[in-house]
This record gives C-alpha cells, sequence and structure tokens, in this order.
C-alpha cells in the first residue's frame, strides 16, 4: 500500500531519496515523526477530509472550536482563583490563560498531532502549589525558583546578598525540565510509554475524571453541609444597629446562594448530558440532533446563565458569579514584567506585592526583599524531574486517547517530536514565569470526538454504542480555541457573568463525560449489576468473574491512592512518581496473578498488525484503506485497543 502523503499527491523527501538508509540514533525518531507528518501540514489546513475542503467539515470545525474553549476556558478560570488564593496573588487568571492560550497556539502551529488539546492542567495546579510552599520553606523567590523548575541557565555569579557575604559562582546543572522533555524525543526515551497500556491510561483518565468531579461538589456543597464562607466578614453598612441580626440575615442569604448555584449546577449537568446525548433521541430530524450535540456544552451554559437573570434568581444568587479579575489585557497579576530575571542574586519580584498583603508586625521584615541563591537553584532540580515524570506520562496519555483507534484516524502519530515541542514550550513558561501546560484529560479525547461522524448502534441487552466513521484532522479548531482562550484576557467582565453553580455543573459533565469508554468505569458499574444482567458479548467475561473484579479493585486501589497523595501538602509533589509506577507494575506485578490469556481480555495488547487507516480519495471516503507504514514512519506508541464492540454504554 502507498504512504499516507502518496495517496495524497504529495511525495516525502526521504521517498524521493529512497528513504534514507541511516539515520542518527541521536533524533531518529524525532525525524521519523517530522517526514510522516510534514507532507501533510498543507492538507491539515485547506482539507477537511484529507483531499477537499468540505461544508459539513467545516461546521464540524466551528462546533469543535467552541466546545474545546468552553471546556478550556472554565477550568482555567477556576485554575487561576485556585493559584491566586495558593500563591498570595503572584500566579493568578491572568498566567494560566496567557499559558493554555498561548501554548494551544504554538502547538496548533507546529505541534505534530493537533488534535490534542493543550493546557494548564488540575495536577499542574497542584504541582504549583507545592512548588510555592517548597519556595517558602526555601526562603527562595518564588516566580525565579518556578522559572528554573520549567528551564536551566549557565553558569554565573552571584552578588552580594544578605544570604552570602561573597561572591560564589553559580554551579551548573544537569537537567530541567524543559530540556528534559526535549532530551527524553531526541534520544527515543518516549518509546517507553509503548509500554502503557489500557490498565495505566484508565487509571489516570478515571483519577482526572474523578478530580474534576470532586473538586465541583466541594464547591457546591461545602456552604450547605459545613457552612463555609457564609460568616459575614466585611464592614457593615452605615445605620446597622443590630449586628447580630445582620450575621443572621447575611447567613442566610449566602446560604440560599448556595442552594440557588447547587440548583444552577444540577440543571447545567442534566442539559449537557441530554444534548450531549442527543443523536440517540428519536425527536427532531437527523441534523438538528447532530447540531445539539455539537453545541451542547454553549447551549447548556448558554440557557442556565439566562435563567439566572431571572430577577428573583439573579436576587436569590447576589454576588455568587465567576470570580474574575479586571479586564487588564496581557499584563500579570501584579505589577511586573514578563520576563522573569532568573540570574542568580535576582531580586524577588512579588517583593513590594508580599509587603503589601503581609501584616504590619511582619511586613518589617519583610523590606529586605527575597534573593535567588545558587543553592536554592540547584534544589529545584527535584520538582522539575517531579514535573518531567508528570508529563511524559500526562502529555503522552492525554495523545493516546486522542488518537484511539476507535476514531479511525487517517494520518500518522508524532509523538516524539510532540513532546520535544511541548519540551520548548514549558522552557518558554519558565522565561515568563507561567503555570506549564501540557495535554488535557478528558478536553483532548472530547475535542477528537467532537470532530468525528458518529452513529449509534445497539449493543445487546438493551444498551448502545457509538461507532465512528471518520474525523475531521485539522488545526483549524485548535488554533481557533486556542486564540479565543488568549484573547479571553480582554473579555474577562463578560465572563464574570457565568453564575459559579453553571460551572462546578460543567465540571460534572467534563468528569462524567470522561467517564464514557474507560473500561474501569464499566467494569466497576459491573460488579455493582445483578449477574444474570451482566453483557456476554466483552472478552473480560469470559474469563472467571472473581479475576475481573480482582483487577477492577486494584485499579480502584490506585485511584484512591493516587487521589489522596494529590490532595497531601508538601508530599503532593511526588504524586507522579506513583503514576509513573503503574507501568513497571502492569509488567512485571499483574503477571504473578493473572495468566496471559486474563491478561489478554482485560487489558487487550497492542494491534500486531500495526497497521494505520490512510487518507483516501473522495469515492474511497466510506472505506478507507489500511496500510503498513514503513519502519521509519511506524507510530511509536498505538493508542488503546479498545474496539467499538467492547465499548459499553452503561
Amino acid at each position: 500500500s502507498k504512504p499516507v502523503w502518496r495517496v495524497l499527491g504529495m511525495e516525502a523527501e526521504g521517498e524521493k531519496k529512497g528513504r534514507r538508509r541511516r539515520c542518527s540514533a541521536v533524533g531518529k525518531d524525532v525525524a521519523a515523526d517530522l517526514n510522516g507528518r510534514i507532507p501533510l501540514y498543507k492538507s491539515d489546513w485547506l482539507t477537511t477530509d484529507g483531499r477537499h475542503c468540505r461544508r459539513s467539515g467545516v461546521f464540524k470545525i466551528a462546533s469543535a472550536s467552541l466546545f474545546s474553549y468552553i471546556s478550556s476556558i472554565l477550568p482555567a478560570i477556576v485554575i487561576g482563583n485556585i493559584l491566586d488564593d495558593q500563591t498570595d496573588g503572584q500566579l493568578g487568571l491572568p498566567e494560566v490563560l496567557i499559558s493554555t492560550g498561548g501554548m494551544g497556539v504554538v502547538w496548533a502551529l507546529v505541534g505534530g498531532q493537533p488534535l490534542c488539546i493543550i493546557g494548564v492542567t488540575m495536577p499542574v495546579a497542584i504541582f504549583t502549589s507545592v512548588c510555592y510552599k517548597l519556595a517558602e520553606a526555601l526562603d527562595a523567590p518564588f516566580l525565579p525558583w518556578l522559572g528554573w523548575v520549567c528551564i536551566f541557565s549557565g553558569a554565573r555569579r552571584t552578588p552580594r546578598t544578605r544570604y552570602s557575604a561573597d561572591l560564589t559562582p553559580a554551579p551548573s546543572f544537569p537537567a530541567h525540565a524543559g530540556l528534559m522533555h526535549i532530551a527524553l524525543a531526541i534520544f527515543g526515551a518516549v518509546h517507553f510509554v509503548n509500554k502503557t497500556t489500557a490498565f495505566s491510561c484508565e487509571i489516570f483518565g478515571f483519577f482526572i475524571s474523578v478530580t474534576y468531579i470532586w473538586d465541583a461538589l466541594v464547591a457546591l456543597l461545602d456552604p450547605i453541609i459545613t457552612g463555609k464562607d457564609l460568616d459575614f466578614d466585611g464592614t457593615y453598612p452605615p445605620g446597622t444597629n443590630d449586628t447580630v441580626a445582620y450575621d443572621e440575615l447575611y447567613k442566610t442569604q449566602q446560604r440560599g446562594a448556595a442552594f440557588t448555584n447547587l440548583a444552577l449546577a444540577g440543571g447545567t449537568y442534566v442539559l449537557c448530558m441530554a444534548f450531549h446525548r442527543a443523536q440517540r433521541w428519536r425527536l427532531f430530524t437527523p441534523g438538528v440532533r447532530v447540531l445539539l450535540a455539537d453545541y451542547a456544552a454553549a447551549l447548556s451554559l448558554g440557557v442556565l446563565t439566562a435563567l439566572s437573570y431571572i430577577p428573583v434568581v439573579d436576587d436569590a444568587i447576589g454576588d455568587k458569579r465567576l470570580d474574575v479579575p479586571d479586564d487588564n489585557g496581557l499584563n500579570p497579576s501584579f505589577d511586573r514584567s514578563w520576563p522573569v530575571d532568573l540570574s542568580a542574586g535576582a531580586e524577588d519580584p512579588a517583593a513590594e506585592l508580599i509587603v503589601e498583603s503581609a501584616s504590619n508586625a511582619t511586613a518589617a521584615a519583610l523590606e529586605e526583599p527575597l534573593v535567588l541563591e545558587a543553592w536554592q537553584i540547584a534544589a529545584s532540580i527535584l520538582p522539575a524531574l517531579m514535573l518531567t515524570a508528570l508529563f511524559f506520562f500526562d502529555h503522552n496519555v492525554s495523545s493516546k486517547l486522542a488518537q484511539d483507534p476507535k476514531f479511525k484516524l487517517r494520518k500518522p502519530t508524532a509523538y516524539h517530536w510532540d513532546f520535544s515541542v511541548l519540551g520548548l514550550e514549558v522552557l518558554l513558561c519558565g522565561l515568563f514565569a507561567v503555570p506549564p501546560g501540557n495535554g488535557l484529560i478528558p478536553q483532548a479525547p472530547l475535542h477528537t470526538r467532537a470532530l468525528a461522524n458518529c452513529k449509534i448502534e445497539a449493543a445487546g441487552n438493551g444498551q448502545t454504542r457509538e461507532v465512528f466513521s471518520d474525523v475531521v484532522e485539522t488545526r483549524w479548531s485548535n488554533l481557533l480555541q486556542s486564540l479565543g482562550v488568549l484573547l479571553s484576557v480582554f473579555a474577562l467582565p463578560a465572563l464574570a457573568c457565568i453564575p459559579s453553580g453553571c460551572l462546578d455543573g460543567t465540571f460534572l459533565f467534563l468528569g462524567m463525560a470522561g467517564f464514557g469508554g474507560n473500561g474501569l468505569w464499566e467494569r466497576s458499574w459491573l460488579v455493582l449489576t445483578q449477574p444474570s444482567l451482566r453483557p456476554d458479548n466483552v472478552p473480560y467475561m469470559r474469563i472467571p468473574w472473581r479475576k475481573t473484579r480482582l483487577y477492577t479493585v486494584i485499579q480502584l486501589a490506585f485511584v484512591i491512592c493516587v487521589f489522596i497523595l494529590a490532595k497531601l501538602p508538601f508530599v503532593a509533589v511526588l504524586f507522579p512518581l506513583l503514576i509513573a509506577v503503574l507501568i513497571p507494575f502492569r509488567m512485571y506485578a499483574l503477571p504473578r496473578w493473572f495468566t496471559q490469556e486474563e491478561l489478554d481480555a482485560l487489558d487487550p495488547p497492542e494491534d500486531a498488525s500495526d497497521t494505520q487507516p490512510v487518507v483516501a480519495g473522495a469515492a474511497e471516503e466510506t472505506s478507507p484503506v489500511p496500510h503498513t507504514r514503513s519502519k521509519e514512519q511506524k507510530a511509536p506508541l498505538r493508542a488503546l485497543d479498545s474496539a467499538p464492540e467492547q465499548s459499553l454504554e452503561i
């Protein structure tokens, strides 16, 4: 069969020369990825099916762009508020939006696989918060120290500071997070993720979904159950005589706002899920059902936000809408320059902010700003290693899920080149002292799904399944949603109109939508299902049920451990290590408890044929022809073998 670029009427440089006989061991995989994707770069922009630009594909791009924008901007607002609170205002929503939008634009332009959505994730927010606590413990200026976690600089000389009485040369260090990414890609270490099977991906995807749902439920139920944030702590209005009565009235109003937001969250979630599954309806025409499914999040958010402005509801909500800063354009959260001085001896750019926010008793002790020391730079290597471990797993898993075989993608993968691009982006984040981002779960696979054409088929036992025919493989949707996130820094007051309950409802939707197709989620429900009603058309139902149950319990135990570790202060910086343990655990521990036949049923092996559909001509759109790629163009990572017939809709 012809390679994909020949089907498109193009020919790679390597093909013209009879394919290079030998590539340098260093960078061989990156070069192979580029040889596979560069010939397709033009078609990524100018076509929707690899050959033509069709109107239906343009509509898909528009709906997927809007959906991805909403699923990116709302978590970014929450993460920005979390970082603003956890870092005492040194990082906030402007930095998160600029990082998410800027990295997304770069990714859409030069990334190998543009379907993967890039942004600041909740694990990164946890990691950054822990880095702030570590910087405080080390008495180091946070922003320069965070920059060193992301990037590395050469030897410098340290000027006289309050910590050092003489000039000391800053040592050279072996690595940093950005260069670690690039080095791993160049030396082919991304091949190790080849060992990432459904066992690890299901656990990590489940953990991300649980985190979204947990955060939403805590925000909604905390004020109702524990009374958090119900007490009045402001200035009483003039003429207030009975402060006790005023406190009780305020508490009643806040409790009413909490219940109102709970109702709005429930409405947003129910409407999102209903529209998301509109293609299963019998109402309306197929075109209308597809339109409702494509714009599910946007429609739900718009409807519930409009309802929140009904006078009675608006009065009940009060000020419980999205907390965003004033529209300050591309300015940082406080008065500082965007490029941060990372040299040893650099003063803390947040010195004035710290003094302003400190009490009078401690302000005098902070008059002399913190200064970055050489030993503090050395100490940044440990969190840099943790960040690399997190992104090595998190990003590649999100990329694999976005390229799952069930979507029937026609263009080749580029895992090594993508990871090197991610390293360059992390390096830039360090220079500007903004939180780094990587592939988003569940946004990345949901973005691919939004670009896909699918139909609903019966799966037996009264259940249904989604069967995908093709995907609009384009760079436009990622670019448009990233530009939208980036330009949102100019429209923050408009986002402040959204009730916080609608935001939490969207979080619930993203969490529950992330469970779709997750084998751990399906088997967890089957554990509680009446035995006679369990389906018999999936491989893991053909092995002893006790083995399926044991496998599920092991996965759930890992989810609980990772979740608890991620919530512990200081120790949370180590939670990427527990995630990295999943791969050797699957390779060496599980075979002791399960036979190979049982593991093949529970954790399907990768496709041994190593084939992938190619972009066919217009006459072959509905029946893409598989081809065997050359050794140089084989995908270094194979997505999970989750065929549609094994996917259940619970």
